[in-house]
């Protein structure tokens, strides 16, 4: 399969290497150095199970879309910041309506409304909703990537299998089947939506709170305290996605914040942001959770409280 990873950091360098691995073409989107590295240098990733060092094929998004075609693509791999969707979306949008036969499209980006934001610049037949789940990877340096975790993914043809084309829900088959036998556990959800709030739930419970305290994951939900606000944070979640008809309940939260509790430690992606001076993802994660449940009139005190603190610290 031909595949492009627009935002090749932790993430989407570890699935796209496992692509590459597997003998697919994958053309690696990044930045900076990260970029200047990987292209002089080749890419590494090291993972418990999986090491990988090679020459890669990578450029920049501006490079994509002016050297490519988007029929060159079988498959948009997007792995972007939240903050940015907006922004990657509408360059996106002239490229791959210039031309009949574009690729589908795969979010595995946090927070919720990534797909929303897709689709209206995109084509909305062409988008597949995806979750990374149980997995911590980071750039440790430009063209080097250090990734723990099962690292599974969740997909689905977006907002729901009753909504999409028959083409669509095939292509999902195809991918997971790909993906599966790269060494990438996926699987196929009917109602993606739903598994996306359930994801929401880890983020919200875990990002915002890891990077006002600077600790990792495994810290806060061992500690008799923070694992308290984490769980009502998750909570919180689980109100919110009523908002949709998703409806997460209490079972919901064990099964997530249990998932937390016995997964490696890892530093959440806004504490890193935090960490290298980023913008966080504060509106895309709690943010959503904050309006969803104002918008059933409820509350969302504990997110509330501490979106509130980072987003006053001026991170």
């Amino acid at each position: 399969m031909r595949i492009a990873v627009i935002g090749a950091g932790g993430i989407g360098c570890y699935y796209g290497a496992r692509l590459v691995k597997a003998k697919h073409d994958v053309v690696f989107i990044a930045r900076g150095e990260h970029l200047a590295a990987m292209q002089s240098d080749g890419l590494s990733v090291t993972h418990p199970n999986f090491n990988f060092s090679q020459n890669i094929s990578a450029c920049t998004l501006d490079e994509l879309t002016t050297v490519h075609k988007s029929s060159d693509f079988d498959l948009l791999l997007i792995c972007i910041k939240a903050t940015s969707t907006s922004e990657i979306a509408s360059i996106l949008k002239e490229w791959l309506n210039h031309e009949s036969g574009s690729p589908y499209i795969l979010s595995l980006q946090n927070g919720m409304g990534n797909e929303q934001v897709l689709s209206e610049y995109l084509d909305e037949s062409k988008i597949i909703g995806g979750l990374a789940v149980r997995i911590g990877a980071d750039v440790i340096k430009p063209a080097n990537v250090t990734a723990v975790g099962v690292a599974q993914v969740i997909m689905g043809a977006w907002p729901h299998n009753v909504d999409a084309d028959p083409d669509r829900i095939k292509f999902v088959s195809e991918i997971v089947e790909i993906f599966n036998q790269a060494g990438i556990p996926s699987k196929e959800s009917d109602n993606i939506c739903k598994e996306l709030w359930r994801k929401l739930m880890i983020n919200n419970g875990t990002n915002a709170l890891s990077a006002l305290i600077q600790k990792d994951t495994k810290y806060l939900s061992h500690h008799e305290e923070y694992a308290i606000l984490m769980k009502h944070m998750m909570q919180e979640t689980a109100l919110a996605s009523h908002i949709d008809g998703s409806d997460l309940k209490e079972p919901d939260v064990d099964e997530m914040f249990q998932l937390i509790y016995d997964f490696d430690a890892i530093k959440p992606s806004m504490l890193i942001d935090r960490e290298k001076g980023r913008t966080l993802e504060l509106d895309e994660i709690c943010g959503v959770v904050i309006k969803s449940c104002e918008a059933l009139g409820k509350d969302a005190p504990y997110t509330r409280t501490i979106y509130t603190l980072l987003k006053n610290m001026g991170l």
